[in-house]
């Protein structure tokens, strides 16, 4: 179900973000070309939502989270955010100087939290770090802080003086979680933060993650490639393809009735628990496009099973077909694909 929102401006709103790798080669090192990696997408969030961001391995899912937090500078484009004052600032053309005082406001979740915690540091120092960088120089506030925040994520207050390597995986996402929330972030970007963990650990912070969005009025955008995890958190959903942003709806229309050939073929992967559903799955015929040497029109058309000449040759524009409910396909009016639900009633 969409949460209300404010009504005003979108908390993020992505605006034709461009982000290419250069290829060199040569013992100058010449610029030979260059790979899309996020290719012209557009997209908002607004404030107390979750979006989230599916697609293959490789598709730019990630290079585009890293885009938004800076954490790797666009190559055009920009990503608008609208700060705890109100005003809206575009951080993908800041100089690196300017960008410290909205830090605090954008966090990230790290995907792999066995990797992402130091092993050198206690769990008291790995929270408190952004604490101390941000100014908070008296150590009797940081352990109050930091004691709030175990609390807030389900640990123990005296967990703190421990190293990670004492810690499950699931404790050590929570770890992750307390140390994002450290500075009171209006939005988190959330880098696949399941997919290290066991399934039944999972759905734990998947519903961590709900109740504090519920508690502290957070706003997510949730890259992942597991569309069950997906189902379970979002409130919209945008599909990539190669660079590409191909589809955005709501998840329930989403899920029950898309409109792109290639989400069609993402919920037909979606685990069911009928075995006779099983051959309902859409099996795509070659090879993902290469993102240094895209194919012309449509990426996708390759592996499409609806393609026409026009997908060939002329890339489609995403278009709102529907209230809410945008798609880059030439055909999308004409043709009608199987959703889950559909699926299951097979």
């Amino acid at each position: 179900m969409m949460k209300a929102t404010n009504g005003g401006a979108p908390l993020l709103e992505v605006r034709n973000l461009r982000r290419f790798f250069p290829i060199r080669k040569g013992l100058l090192r010449r610029v030979v070309g260059q790979v899309r990696a996020v290719d012209d997408i557009s997209f908002h969030i607004n404030r107390g939502e979750t979006l989230s961001l599916v697609g293959e391995s490789g598709c730019g899912k990630t290079t585009t989270a890293r885009c938004i937090l800076r954490a790797l500078k666009p190559t055009a484009g920009e990503v608008r955010f609208q700060t705890a004052a109100g005003a809206v600032v575009d951080t993908a053309n800041l100089p690196k100087t300017a960008l410290k005082p909205f830090r605090h406001q954008m966090q990230m979740i790290f995907q792999d939290p066995f990797s992402s915690l130091n092993p050198r540091m206690t769990v008291f120092d790995i929270i408190a770090e952004p604490l101390l960088a941000s100014g908070m120089k008296d150590r009797d506030e940081r352990r109050r802080r930091v004691e709030n925040l175990l609390e807030l994520v389900r640990l123990r207050p005296e967990f703190m003086g421990r190293f990670p390597h004492a810690f499950s995986g699931g404790q050590r996402q929570r770890i992750g979680i307390a140390r994002a929330l450290a500075l009171n972030p209006s939005l988190i970007v959330a880098d696949e933060p399941v997919s290290a963990l066991d399934v039944s650990v999972q759905a734990q912070i998947l519903n961590l993650m709900l109740d504090l969005q519920d508690e502290l009025g957070l706003t997510y955008l949730f890259v992942a490639h597991d569309l069950s995890v997906v189902k379970h958190i979002s409130d919209r959903v945008a599909v990539m393809y190669v660079g590409k942003i191909v589809e955005i709806a709501e998840t329930k229309q989403l899920f029950n009735a898309p409109s792109h050939p290639y989400t069609e073929a993402l919920l037909s992967a979606v685990p069911k628990p009928d075995p006779r559903l099983r051959s309902e799955r859409i099996v795509l015929k070659g090879e993902v496009a290469d993102p240094a040497q895209p194919p012309s029109g449509c990426y996708f058309h390759p592996r499409c099973a609806y393609a026409i000449d026009r997908c060939r040759t002329e890339t489609p524009p995403l278009e709102e077909i529907r209230p809410g409910h945008v798609v880059a396909c030439h055909r999308a009016r004409e043709i009608e694909l199987k959703g889950v639900e559909a699926q299951r009633a097979v």
